[in-house]
């Protein structure tokens, strides 16, 4: 998946959308084995980005990807600040610096983005 695809599919992204990932997101990290692999994920690719000195890259991928999903949340006229939309945009963000570090957390980004089957949008990507 390209990093362009991904932000486009989470602007496209419905309140339904929106809502139904961050259900299955609190779904991944349900258990405490399930949040520390989650945290794993996401400390693998932080390592990644450095050894690989794409850190600066990785933000800005983290960046878009949040603001697309908050884009759409105001286009589905959510109330922001809201809980889900932001669990949605942080994941989303680490997806997205994931991309940006490659194949070398190619596995951890695939564990990530399995939070996101459910939203048709990112769910062709998955």
């Amino acid at each position: 998946m390209k990093l362009a695809q991904f932000v486009a599919a989470l602007d496209a992204l419905t309140g339904d959308d929106i809502r139904a990932l961050a259900i299955d997101l609190d779904a991944m990290v349900a258990t405490p084995a399930e949040e520390v692999e989650v945290t794993r994920a996401f400390l693998a690719i932080e390592a990644a980005l450095r050894r690989v000195h794409r850190v600066r890259e990785a933000a800005t991928a983290g960046h878009r990807a949040a603001a697309a999903v908050m884009h759409a949340a105001e286009r589905a006229a959510i109330e922001l600040p809201n809980s889900g939309v932001t669990r949605v945009a942080r994941a989303a963000a680490t997806i997205a610096r994931g991309l940006v570090a490659d194949d070398e957390v190619a596995g951890e980004v695939g564990y990530l983005r399995s939070g996101f089957r459910h939203a048709q949008p990112v769910a062709v990507l998955v």
